[in-house]
């Protein structure tokens, strides 16, 4: 038995950075949203686990190794299938790639194999794949996520209007961004970022759009300073512009064109 399942990208329309836990991990409080760009994913049973990754080594550290490890140590059975993805998700933009793989490799398995996970359990595997995993196991196209990301409240409506997508020519490592906002040491109060959010929330169930944050781009821009030279074309061409997640990628809302944004960046546009 095969399965084809499209795994979406993300986009953040609104990310703050509340503080630090005694972890190490980040506090944010960020508002998750599903955009129709997609990896294509074919599963099927196997007697090993073996994945084949367009362009990418896959190695024991790719997020849908782990999640079918994960899996099976949480059913108490070797769950082995073959997954052949090909890549249309940027590896390092800011968008969830890996994640939304391993969800959507997980969703896949408890169909193959007859598991009869509900969406609590497989976002229990989920978690130690990583803390954006369990957001792609929802239905609904957008959630706010607090605490490390993980912590779910499912939202449900649809940003309607002209959206442009740019992924520069490097990626920007997540690791590499949340060290830059260690060292400046500075955080969004957390009453102040929940009132954004809401604000946004609001505006964006009446149809209007928002100005978007993202409260890595201080640290990120200054260190990728051709990422702030883009989101700075895209408002000057009209468009609501801010990075997603940790970089590198810059999305926008209702503008008018691209002029002045050069290869070899690859950009995407679409209406919804």
């Amino acid at each position: 038995m095969q399965i084809r399942i499209p795994a979406p990208a993300k986009v953040n329309l609104g990310l703050w950075i509340t503080g630090k836990l005694p972890s190490g991990y980040h506090k944010i409080l960020t508002l998750f949203y599903k955009i129709p760009i997609c990896d294509e994913i074919w599963v099927e049973e196997w007697d090993k686990s073996l994945v084949k990754c367009e362009g990418i080594k896959s190695t024991s550290t790719n997020t849908v190794y782990k999640a079918l490890k994960y899996l099976s140590e949480f059913v108490g059975q070797n769950i082995c299938l073959k997954v052949r993805i090909k890549k249309r998700i940027p590896v390092g933009g800011g968008l969830g790639g890996g994640s939304s793989d391993a969800a959507a490799v997980l969703k896949a398995a408890n169909v193959i194999f007859k598991l009869g996970l509900d969406i609590d359990e497989l976002t229990e595997v989920a978690l130690k794949v990583g803390a954006d995993v369990p957001f792609f196991l929802l239905p609904q196209r957008a959630a706010v996520g607090r605490g490390i990301g993980e912590v779910l409240e499912p939202l449900d409506f649809k940003i309607k209007g002209r959206w442009v997508l740019v992924f520069p020519s490097f990626p920007v490592p997540t690791k590499l961004a949340y060290n830059l906002v260690s060292e400046r040491g500075i955080f969004t109060d957390e009453r102040v970022a929940e009132e954004k959010l809401n604000e946004m929330i609001k505006s964006l169930t009446v149809g209007k759009i928002p100005e978007f944050e993202n409260d890595f781009e201080d640290v990120v821009f200054e260190r990728f300073p051709e990422l702030k030279s883009i989101k700075h074309t895209l408002i000057k061409n009209g468009w609501v512009a801010v990075m997603s997640g940790s970089g590198s990628s810059i999305f926008g809302l209702n503008g008018n064109g691209f002029e002045g944004l050069k290869w070899p960046y690859k950009i995407w546009f679409w209406e919804e």
